[in-house]
């Protein structure tokens, strides 16, 4: 998924799978790169979140790897600025392999997480860029944002690539941060998790969720989710001071882009019991607001128990009977998963739903 802009999302690179069912095996018996014989069955594999049985193999796409891998950043003056370029980027289809902006928390914690030095020289170095930034470019620290770019390919498409996207950077007042802050922001998706694990052992419970929506609510459903996550937080007796949100434009596409919510909250002195129900009650809320500002239920994470009393605000009513109907097909007996995504009965249907 990272990547997914040079070898494409899931659905694009699995060419056929054996399935075993209650019901028997499906397999489709060519892999043939485009056939039209009624719906691809396929997606609804890969889309059924483990209810109508196991993938035991699969046959995937794959590609020669990259004779070249360029890392590169761009700084921009603020999060607006910085979603300009990523749309910009996706309406003239230049395409990194990789391209993520984050927000000015997030930067900052990127930043905080550098390795620590003992080298003077390097200190000193790392003085002139800050002031070369701050002073003589003008960026604001509380406001400059960060995106991160991966190219990979052969070497002349992928130089031609990373020219394009730099110069359109430079049109909405960028300024290149380097390979090296590219390769640390690139770093930094994998090293989250770590960093999530160590604060839950000092009382800080976090967790990130996706989604995407179009072009044009990236912004307002940031700025309203963040807001709706601070307010719900607090009215659970969260300080404010104890609160904290990030945003990360992730994957772009030409009607819109996957973005990531960032959400931590500390809770020492807290009642520890009641902290996975807080935590639940927030990002439902955050949830809600999400849906409300045009975003979906998931990106790429999928539905599951968590995420299903929204279901039906994101599928008509007859889709979400559909699925059960293939449920009740395929295994009617329920042997595998137990109800991701899909309501076994009307009352288990309003039990469940979240209500705002």
């Amino acid at each position: 998924g990272m990547k997914k802009n040079s070898y494409g999302n899931i659905e694009d690179i699995v060419l056929n799978v054996t399935l075993v069912t209650s019901k028997g095996t499906y397999k489709k018996l060519y892999s043939n790169p485009r056939i039209s014989n009624g719906p691809d069955l396929n997606h609804l594999v890969l889309g059924s979140e483990g209810n109508y049985g196991i993938i035991c193999d699969a046959t995937l796409k794959i590609k020669p790897l990259p004779e070249v891998r360029i890392f590169d950043s761009i700084l921009f003056h603020s999060w607006e600025k910085g979603v300009e370029f990523m749309h910009e980027l996706s309406k003239k289809k230049i395409y990194p392999t990789s391209c993520r902006l984050v927000d000015n928390e997030q930067f900052k914690f990127g930043a905080s997480l550098k390795p620590a030095t003992n080298s003077r020289l390097e200190k000193i170095i790392d003085e002139i860029k800050k002031f070369y930034v701050l002073k003589i470019k003008g960026f604001d620290v509380d406001k400059l944002t960060a995106c991160t770019l991966l190219f990979e390919g052969s070497k002349k498409e992928m130089e031609a690539l990373h020219k394009d996207c730099l110069e359109t950077g430079f049109k909405y007042g960028g300024m290149s941060g380097g390979p090296e802050n590219g390769l640390r922001g690139y770093l930094l998706t994998f090293l989250i998790a770590y960093t999530r694990d160590l604060a839950l052992e000092h009382n800080v419970a976090g967790e990130s969720f996706e989604l995407s929506c179009p072009w044009d609510c990236v912004n307002e459903l940031c700025e309203k989710t963040k807001n709706r996550i601070h307010k719900r937080a607090t009215e659970l007796g969260f300080a404010k001071e104890r609160v904290w949100t990030s945003f990360r434009v992730t994957q772009l596409y030409e009607t819109g882009a996957a973005i990531y919510v960032y959400m931590i909250l500390s809770h020492k002195g807290m009642d520890h019991s009641k902290i996975v129900h807080y935590y639940e009650e927030v990002e439902d809320a955050a949830r809600d607001e999400v849906i409300k500002n045009g975003g979906s239920i998931s990106h790429h994470h999928g539905v599951g128990k968590i995420r299903k009393g929204f279901i039906d605000r994101t599928l008509p009513r007859m889709a979400v009977d559909w699925q059960k109907d293939i449920k009740d097909a395929i295994d009617p007996k329920n042997i595998f998963a137990v109800n991701n995504t899909i309501y076994r009965s009307d009352e288990e249907r309003a039990a469940t739903q979240k209500k705002f």
